[in-house]
């Protein structure tokens, strides 16, 4: 133990440590991130990851980054991709409808192709986002509804006919297929 603490910033927000060294990996944890995803640099050098096994020296008032360790782009351009995927690679049918969420793209006549679910067709909705980059938002509806509510799914926000499901994104998708791939990983996964 130090007598004294060190105070240092992490993307901007201070903290503090008793320990004059912490391994970058150490520092990164303490402000909520892990080295897997996210690389550590100074503020004055962004382009020079700090090593997450690299003991640092730290500062008083010392300010350092968290960044991504990736920074790609989507190849999705926006919904209409989305839909011309389900349409044209995959074969269903699409439609549009509004409800209290908003506009939806929906993809019709789905079977679940595993799980407890498996065999079940339903709708699946995904509410129309004009982010840019391109991210989904972290829900979809499924019509009729395939399982009790709970466990992340609800009374549908479209209206009354709809269920819907709350699943988070680890990452953002790149490509309509990753979209696809969350969609059935929720479907096949329900609990």
């Amino acid at each position: 133990m130090h007598e004294h603490e060190i105070h240092f910033f992490v993307n901007g927000v201070r903290h503090s440590t008793d320990r004059h060294e912490l391994l970058a990996e150490e520092i990164l944890r303490i402000a909520g991130f892990n080295s897997e995803h996210y690389k550590l640099v100074r503020t004055d050098k962004p382009d020079t990851e700090i090593a997450p096994g690299e003991l640092v020296h730290l500062h008083d008032e010392e300010k350092f980054l968290a960044l991504k360790k990736s920074n790609e782009f989507s190849d999705i351009g926006g919904m209409s991709d989305l839909e011309q995927y389900f349409s044209e690679r995959l074969g269903f049918t699409t439609e549009h409808v509004s409800g209290t969420n908003g506009d939806n793209v929906v993809i019709k006549s789905v079977v679940v192709p595993g799980g407890i679910l498996v065999g079940k067709t339903c709708d699946i909705a995904i509410a129309s986002t004009k982010s840019v980059p391109f991210n989904p938002l972290p829900y979809f509806h499924t019509r009729p509804a395939l399982v009790a509510n709970g466990n992340g799914t609800a009374a549908g926000q479209i209206s009354s006919d709809w269920q819907y499901w709350s699943r988070k994104w680890d990452s953002p998708p790149r490509t309509p297929e990753e979209v696809w791939a969350w969609l059935l990983t929720a479907l096949t996964q329900a609990v």
